[in-house]
């Protein structure tokens, strides 16, 4: 039950990232040309990271960046999908979460972790890390709902099973906020979101047709992992893609 909700939350969260202006949708598509174009004049091209984006964020770099040993942290390098890399210490923390509408304390890691590097355009980035206006919510709604009937009406799911999915995807879009962070590569920002009680904070960061999201947490404070995430991402563009 649990897989099928998480696979019918992923559907509505796509309905909601595809729904839009179709005309704007086309043009930011024929921008990946571009995009490609211009990473290849900045010498930045995402295919030259594939399979070795710990070459971007090392582990020396992640234990400088957290001021955490070197020799305490365990590296998880995924290359299935989305290819991301994760510098993880143990810590005491907890965290809070919302499980079947009760909140239980979890285990915490202190840890770094970058991940989604590919090359895109500005325009497309901020149109990807935009905080979306009413109308865009409203529609984004429609499309979930229009895509529950289609789910119900074909049989691949029930009306409950799509109600607790779309009321998830809902809400998780509800929490979803872009802040704009100055003086970090061509543009940057903080996106919140959080899905099924889980919250999360990254750093989304383009550079010269490339971009990158970074996600810290080494602590309770908010600001001092914005601080790491902010210091991270400038030792990535100052040591590697300078």
């Amino acid at each position: 039950m649990k897989t099928t909700l998480i696979a019918l939350v992923s559907i509505f969260l796509f309905a909601f990232t595809c729904e839009g202006d179709k005309k704007e949708n086309q043009q930011l598509n024929s921008l990946e040309k571009e995009a490609v174009e211009l990473s290849r004049e900045a010498g930045l091209k995402a295919e030259d990271f594939k399979d070795k984006i710990d070459e971007l964020l090392t582990l020396e770099m992640a234990a400088q960046a957290s001021g955490l040993p070197e020799t305490e942290a365990t590296k998880k390098h995924n290359t299935t999908v989305m290819e991301s890399v994760k510098y993880e210490w143990k810590s005491d923390r907890t965290k809070k979460v919302a499980i079947n509408g009760q909140t239980i304390n979890v285990p915490a890691t202190n840890y770094i972790e970058l991940s989604w590097v590919k090359n895109t355009t500005l325009q497309q980035f901020k149109h990807d890390y935009h905080n979306p206006t009413a109308e865009e919510l409203q529609k984004a709604s429609s499309a979930m709902d229009k895509k529950a009937n289609e789910l119900n009406a074909e049989g691949k799911a029930s009306k409950e099973q799509t109600d607790a999915a779309n009321n998830i995807a809902k809400n998780s879009i509800s929490k979803f906020k872009v802040e704009e962070v100055p003086n970090l590569g061509d543009y940057a920002v903080f996106v919140n979101s959080g899905i099924m009680g889980v919250s999360t904070r990254d750093l989304k960061v383009f550079y010269k047709g490339l971009s990158f999201t970074l996600e810290v947490d080494l602590s309770d404070n908010a600001a001092n992992n914005d601080k790491k995430a902010i210091e991270t991402a400038k030792m990535i563009i100052n040591e590697k893609l300078k």
